[in-house]
């Protein structure tokens, strides 16, 4: 993977993708204040969008060194020294303690984890008593995912973890996203409070506490 290639694209002309997705992040969970964790955050660029809309502090999770490294990069440019730090880590072994977040967040990386129910179940443990997590992604609107499209032919048809893929192709993350019943998997890992809707503009998974 072009990483340096990744990040120039998801800070420059994919940026307003993930504006979209903090405001309707801020607007629904209306959690603007506490400690946040971008789980599989990548260059942090959702965890920064919402940081610029919100108070919350930031804990930016990635198993990747490299997209870490980006991310840090980008708590400085953007001058949230004091709100967030990185943390290396797998989601499906969260290193931190039980229900110390407020809302845990994640755009693009839940079709590839190797055991979402695992994953998930460490994202509800984490979360504090009245907490909420916002997991699953897409590309905007109607509008937003041609754009997206485009651009990705643009850059060569390759995603996050570098392979070549056609957008609408059985790898593609939206249709993963599409094919696994995430309201089974909740129920098997003992989620008590979920919603897994397919939407227009993407699909999202909602636990709260």
């Amino acid at each position: 993977m072009d990483v340096t290639k990744y990040d120039r694209s998801a800070r420059g002309k994919n940026a307003p993708l993930y504006e979209y997705y903090a405001k309707k992040i801020k607007d629904e969970t209306c959690v603007v204040s506490g400690r946040c964790l971008d789980a599989g955050c990548g260059g942090g660029y959702l965890g920064l969008a919402l940081a610029g809309i919100t108070d919350l502090e930031f804990t930016f999770l990635d198993i990747s060194a490299e997209m870490l490294e980006k991310a840090d990069a980008h708590i400085v440019e953007d001058g949230l020294e004091t709100r967030a730090k990185t943390l290396k880590a797998d989601v499906h072994e969260i290193p931190l303690p039980d229900g110390c977040m407020d809302l845990v967040i994640s755009r693009g990386s839940i079709p590839f984890w190797n055991d979402p129910g695992k994953a998930l179940s460490e994202i509800y443990r984490v979360l504090a008593p009245n907490g909420k997590a916002f997991v699953g992604g897409g590309r905007g609107t109607p509008e937003m995912r041609e754009q997206f499209e485009r651009n990705m032919k643009k850059d060569g048809g390759r995603g996050p973890g570098g392979k070549r893929r056609q957008p609408g192709g059985p790898d593609d993350p939206w249709q993963i996203l599409k094919r696994r019943d995430f309201n089974q998997i909740l129920k098997d890992v003992g989620i008590p409070r979920f919603s897994a809707p397919i939407e227009s503009d993407g699909r999202w998974i909602r636990l709260w506490k």
